[in-house]
């Protein structure tokens, strides 16, 4: 069938779907995996009805927030949008607000990075540092961040903004004008160039630049956060502390779209009482990805399916080498494997139980 009102050769005419199961397609009878089950969105398959039940349980009883902030000066939000909220300070020690996608929340880092210097005068602090290669979104300004193919001729004729500077992971420290600029954002860990994590090193530079120049730290957790390193937060583990990290994709099981961005005190304190946030869609039809977080939370916290990263960990490993696979690189339950010319990456389920590992082994060995 063909459809009009689509985007040529990129949405294609539908196809029956394939059955699926907890962690891909049945092709053939054969159970398939999803190699990064949807960009690293369901990182405990694609059965939790648990999820949807509540979200449609919540949203059947509550009024929805978009009719509580237009028109109005105060903000009246579900007693779901202020727990969230309340578990994540909890959990991280950061404040938060909502967002639907990872480049609206990382493009709400940036507003607040610059609400951050222009309450403390620092008005020539106009220009935010970025690492290449790395993803930070689709929008223009975060693109504009990230990686070049998503500005190229002849597509489009808009350029980079130049309030951004792209820098490689190698950067003069003392080549820059720190004067001039007021954030760095940076992946937890970028899945391009083969996915090298970055080195203590590295993270120790960003401290001394954070901590000379007054410079925010933004990590952008997006990716490798909810549970995927053995931490909700994906970088804890790393030697940084960042002013403000962005979250998404995991931390709703996949199901429902919500990103977070969160903030510490530092930032906090620096915002007058009467701050004024204009932040895109920040309060807009977030209720069913706030109450699938909470129970993201729940399932990978409360349950400690996050005790058994680990373990996961370990067994991906014995699989990839007893099949002759190289590990080129690993974070967290991500691996970039390769054997002979056939190279691929890999997002371990937190939930992984035998039926994945054998469908994994299967489809490895078919290579």
């Amino acid at each position: 069938m063909k459809y009009e009102g689509i985007i040529p050769e990129v949405q294609q005419e539908v196809q029956p779907a394939l059955p699926h199961w907890r962690y891909g397609t049945i092709q053939d009878g054969i159970k398939r995996v999803d190699p990064l089950l949807h960009y690293g969105c369901f990182t405990l398959g694609f059965e939790y009805p648990q999820i949807i039940d509540k979200v449609s349980e919540v949203m059947k009883n509550i009024k929805p927030e978009i009719a509580e902030v237009v028109g109005y000066g105060d903000v009246r939000l579900n007693p779901c949008s202020y727990e969230l909220q309340q578990r994540l300070h909890t959990l991280t020690g950061y404040y938060s607000f909502y967002a639907l996608s990872g480049s609206d929340a990382n493009e709400g880092a940036v507003k607040l990075a610059s609400a951050y210097h222009y309450q403390r005068g620092n008005t020539k602090k106009s220009k935010i540092l970025s690492m290449t290669p790395s993803y930070h979104g689709s929008t223009y300004f975060t693109s504009s961040l990230g990686c070049d193919s998503l500005m190229e001729d002849p597509f489009y004729n808009f350029k980079h903004t130049e309030n951004v500077i792209r820098v490689d992971r190698n950067f003069d420290t003392d080549a820059q004008h720190w004067d001039s600029i007021g954030a760095i954002m940076v992946e937890t860990c970028t899945y391009g160039n083969n996915m090298i994590p970055y080195t203590d090193e590295f993270w120790n530079k960003l401290t001394h630049i954070q901590q000379t120049h007054d410079v925010l730290i933004i990590i952008d957790d997006i990716f490798m956060g909810g549970g995927k390193t053995g931490n909700y937060v994906g970088w804890k583990h790393l030697p940084i502390q960042p002013d403000i990290f962005t979250m998404g994709k995991a931390i709703t099981g996949g199901f429902f779209p919500l990103s977070v961005t969160l903030y510490n005190d530092k930032v906090k304190n620096c915002l007058p009482p009467n701050f004024k946030w204009e932040h895109g869609f920040t309060y807009n039809f977030s209720i069913p990805g706030i109450v699938s977080a909470i129970e993201y939370l729940d399932l990978v916290v409360n349950r400690n399916l996050i005790g058994q990263q680990p373990g996961i960990v370990n067994r991906a490993k014995k699989t990839f080498v007893d099949s002759g696979y190289t590990i080129v690189s690993q974070f967290g339950t991500y691996f970039l494997v390769q054997k002979f010319k056939f190279k691929a990456m890999y997002m371990i389920p937190l939930n992984a139980d035998e039926q994945y590992f054998k469908a994994l082994s299967n489809e490895i060995n078919l290579q």
